[in-house]
């Protein structure tokens, strides 16, 4: 029935996030229109599709959509979470809280915020 799956973000600035997420390694596949202001940009990562889409044009299908809700969190799973923190900040991304010990003691993680404000957990599992 289904044969794959991405998650889209809206933006009001579509470039602005797209160029945050090429920072942080990832690819760009596609982009509509081909020249001008993008109202759709998708990134690929490792096994993961990101569509970054203009809120605006969402709203053009009556879908009432905003990026400042910011009810989504994305999670990138990495090997230092120090480094892909700093990264993620070099890159454009704001401090939303630093790195820090689960509660267990199994995981560190630190958020930060991309350009339109949405939420990147990046995770790291800790052998102890």
């Amino acid at each position: 029935m289904f044969t794959g799956a991405q998650v889209n973000l809206y933006c009001d600035d579509v470039e602005d996030c797209a160029a945050f997420y090429r920072r942080l390694g990832c690819a760009e596949r596609f982009r509509t229109p081909a020249t001008g202001a993008p109202v759709m940009v998708e990134v690929v990562g490792p096994g993961f599709t990101i569509g970054l889409a203009s809120a605006a044009a969402g709203n053009d299908y009556g879908l009432d959509v905003a990026p400042d809700r910011r009810s989504t969190e994305l999670v990138f799973w990495c090997d230092d979470v120090e480094a892909a923190y700093g990264a993620a900040r070099a890159a454009g991304g704001t401090e939303a809280d630093g790195p820090v010990d689960s509660p267990d003691g199994r995981l560190r993680f630190a958020w930060v915020r991309d350009p339109a404000g949405h939420l990147l957990k990046l995770v790291q599992r800790l052998d102890r």
